[in-house]
């Protein structure tokens, strides 16, 4: 992923919007480029700093962003899971419908 499509991404980012592939190549890039993970910041505090402010709440947008990225992490390692799981599921049901039509005939 290059720089340009990463800043493009940001936004749908913020807003949980990335399907997993693109999630995933997304925080790569983040975690290794500074150029990109400081655009993604000055984003976020933007978007949400201004509206803390209007709502005159008190907040550590530092702190946030980290723990927005965590839980980004931890939905695509869900998502990659999930994902996984129904692969085993629709081969689980494959299996038993061979065994049942082979069954079937054997009876």
């Amino acid at each position: 992923m290059t720089c340009k499509d990463a800043e493009k991404l940001i936004p749908l980012f913020l807003d949980d919007d990335l399907d997993n592939k693109e999630l995933a190549e997304f925080i790569d890039h983040i975690d290794n480029c500074p150029e990109c993970k400081e655009e993604l910041t000055i984003q976020f505090l933007v978007k949400t700093g201004m509206q803390r402010l209007e709502d005159g709440n008190t907040f550590n947008l530092k702190q946030e962003l980290l723990i927005l990225i965590k839980n980004a992490k931890k939905r695509l390692k869900f998502r990659r899971n999930l994902f996984l799981f129904s692969i085993l599921l629709e081969l689980a049901v494959a299996v038993l419908a061979v065994t049942a039509v082979i069954l079937a005939f054997a009876l």
